[in-house]
């Protein structure tokens, strides 16, 4: 059974052969075990460990995608800026990493009435 074929009966509660695989891991381990010679150039995770299933970040989860950035502050290691759901974030400049959340600009129901609303329903409108 190959790992397309695992996952989708998995997925529709059927019988496998094992456990479906997967991991994810920041892409400084990826640059990391590359720079240690753990990983043959190219190589992926998903090939190497021999996973079923491989990431992939196929959609833009922001609400309003005409925005642009905005830097709030900026140190010698990390920005922080906000962003198109009306989130301040602060991230390391020389890591991988998940951002720190700050502060919302959306904190109750009128806030996402009148700022994230119109902006998705925008998006069913795209061509």
């Amino acid at each position: 059974m190959n790992g397309k074929e695992r996952i989708s009966r998995i997925l529709r509660h059927q019988p496998v052969d094992r456990i479906g695989l997967y991991e994810h891991f920041w892409g400084d381990t990826y640059q990391q075990w590359h720079a240690d010679g753990y990983l043959a150039e190219n190589e992926s995770m998903e090939d190497h460990f021999g996973f079923d299933m491989q990431e992939c970040w196929a959609f833009n989860l922001v609400a309003d995608l005409d925005f642009q950035r905005k830097v709030v502050a900026e140190t010698e290691d990390t920005i922080t800026y906000l962003d198109g759901n009306g989130a301040v974030l602060r991230r390391h400049k020389f890591n991988i990493t998940t951002p720190e959340h700050i502060d919302f600009n959306v904190k109750e129901r009128e806030a996402w009435e009148r700022d994230v609303k119109p902006a998705l329903l925008s998006l069913c409108c795209r061509g």
